[in-house]
This record gives structure tokens, C-alpha cells and sequence, in this order.
């Protein structure tokens, strides 16, 4: 019995870590925001987090084609600054500097507003405008 239990799970073990090599972890800044998000892509899934120093925020989504806006990552966002909304992110994807992101809140999960919009960086400090101070989650 312990040595199947130690079988199956060295077997976990290889399925995760073959799965984790597959995953692309790209650093994205929204510019002229202080977010800075890193996305991790496997497959048509994405995950990700906002920079502690900006605002913490977290989420995961998936990567599929959107009607008016072409190729995307589509995140759900929750924050701690913010418990009860819901945040979507709407990303260019694939990734690269340049591409056009939008951001959405909802409080009922009926009903979407955009709360900003722009385009972002990959990979370090925007060059498409200066750095902001303030999170777009501190627009809600």
C-alpha cells in the first residue's frame, strides 16, 4: 500500500513538472499605471499576478478570440482592496509591446464596465508614457 501511495505520487510529481515546463511567464506593464502583472500561459490558460508593491491582485483566465477586440488573454481579477467586485482584464495576446489591454469591474456579475483602458509593455517599465502611481484597481 505505502508503495503505491509513493508510486502515485512521484507520478503527480512528473505530470506537474513536465506540465509547469511548458508554461510561458511573460512580465507585463500597463502603461502609465504602477501594474505590473506577470502571466503565466499554458496552453489556452492563463494565471497571473499584479506587482505586491502596486496592489497584490490575482487571477486566471483563458486565452481565446474576442468579438471587436481580435486575440486575447481574458483574466477575472479579485483584490483585497475591493471584496465583492469582480475584475476582467481583456489583454492583446499574443503578448507584445505595444498591445492594447481593457480593464472591466462588475458587482452584480450581470453587468461589465469598463473602468480604463491603454496599451502595455512587456517586460519591464512602459515606454509608451511614464509609470503611474496609482493601481487601475484604485479607479473602482
Amino acid at each position: 500500500m505505502r508503495t503505491a501511495l509513493i508510486l502515485g505520487l512521484a507520478a503527480l510529481l512528473a505530470t506537474t513538472g513536465s506540465a509547469l515546463a511548458k508554461t510561458k511567464t511573460t512580465v507585463i506593464s500597463l502603461n502609465g499605471q504602477c501594474d505590473v502583472l506577470t502571466a503565466h500561459v499554458n496552453k489556452n490558460l492563463v494565471y497571473g499576478t499584479d506587482s505586491a508593491q502596486c496592489n497584490g491582485a490575482y487571477g486566471g483566465g483563458i486565452i481565446g478570440k474576442v468579438k471587436g477586440f481580435g486575440n486575447a488573454a481574458i483574466i477575472g481579477a479579485q483584490t483585497s482592496l475591493a471584496p465583492g467586485s469582480q475584475f476582467v482584464f481583456e489583454l492583446q495576446y499574443p503578448f507584445v509591446t505595444g498591445g492594447s489591454w481593457a480593464y472591466f469591474v462588475t458587482n452584480d456579475g450581470q453587468s461589465m464596465t469598463e473602468l480604463s483602458h491603454g496599451t502595455y509593455t512587456v517586460e519591464g517599465t512602459p515606454v509608451h508614457g511614464p509609470r503611474g502611481t496609482k493601481s487601475v484597481f484604485a479607479l473602482h
